[in-house]
């Protein structure tokens, strides 16, 4: 792959930037900081087998480790007050190695430019007080809108996701934003999208703010554990001419060719795991990383954050 050029912002000012919006949170991730993990299996179905010699996507069940999260850098974020939410998945390889895929209730990104990514959180944050009230993020919103027009969709998406907050963590479609290809048995490479798909989409009544707790997403997905495991279907979305790799904010068209290949069964809740870096550039053979920039610099960011979470800075 060639050398992705991110302007020269390096991870540091990227998470220095991260800790500007709310504040610093000792020994907490700088994005995504509240969260809960939970003990999981992965069930390849082989669909994959003609498009990829991943070995966790072939046929054996693989051992998986899973976090829902809440978006913001601040751990006692309320669960109704955030609009995207987080699900990443740590499969564990036949050889004892890992690979990751993170993914978000948008199923795209804001920029393709790093560095416009941190100046859009610049926008966002208070030098002295961050943000601490509802109304200043919608305000802030607006504002980044206005001076980066391409984001338009993407804001959108989040504003309208932000009307009704979710019933449930297990009733949501999550997307790895970022683009892979595939390599089969033949060197054949494949550009694909994921998607996570709930397998119970049933909807609970509307919820309220006023009748729900801060926690409330966590505290219903214990419950419904308790009746069985939760349960999600991985889909790809193949790429075709037209359709761009290498830009996440690129959204491809909803007539692209989806293959379900396996589905993910979540158990219990694990206590405490929070060692966990979720870098979705590592990958086996068999998956290739495209030329996103976007992409390549999560690797430095999350090495970053979890430096600093491991001094409990």
């Amino acid at each position: 792959m060639d050398q992705v050029h991110n302007e020269d912002l390096t991870p540091k000012e990227a998470i220095d930037a991260l800790e500007q919006i709310q504040g610093k949170f000792p020994g907490a991730r700088r994005a995504h900081a509240k969260g809960d993990m939970y003990e999981a299996t992965f069930l390849p179905n082989g669909n994959a087998v003609p498009y990829t010699v991943a070995p966790h996507l072939h046929r054996e069940a693989i051992p998986a480790t899973a976090r829902f999260s809440n978006s913001p850098p601040n751990p006692a974020s309320v669960d109704y007050l955030v609009p995207a939410k987080g699900l990443a998945v740590q499969f564990e390889l036949p050889d004892g190695s890992f690979t990751n895929l993170v993914s978000s209730t948008v199923p795209m990104f804001v920029t393709s430019s790093p560095r416009e990514f941190i100046d859009m959180i610049e926008i966002f944050t208070d030098k002295k007080t961050g943000i601490k009230t509802i109304d200043r993020a919608i305000n802030m919103v607006e504002l980044v809108s206005k001076k980066y027009p391409h984001s338009k969709e993407v804001i959108q998406i989040i504003k309208e996701q932000a009307k009704q907050p979710p019933t449930s963590y297990a009733e949501l479609h999550y997307y790895p934003i970022h683009a892979f290809y595939f390599v089969n048995k033949d060197g054949e490479r494949q550009a694909i999208k994921y998607e996570w798909v709930p397998v119970d989409e049933t909807k609970d009544p509307a919820l309220t703010s006023k009748s729900i707790s801060a926690n409330y997403l966590t505290e219903e997905l214990d419950d419904r554990l308790k009746r069985g495991p939760v349960q999600f279907d991985l889909f790809i979305r193949l790429a075709e001419e037209g359709d761009n790799p290498n830009d996440a904010t690129d959204m491809w068209p909803e007539d692209r060719r989806k293959v379900n290949i396996g589905r993910l069964e979540i158990r219990n809740k694990i206590h405490p795991k929070e060692d966990i870096v979720y870098d979705p550039t590592i990958i086996p053979k068999g998956i290739e990383l495209t030329d996103d920039p976007i992409l390549h610099f999560r690797s430095g960011a999350y090495a970053e954050s979890y430096e600093r979470r491991s001094k409990n800075e």
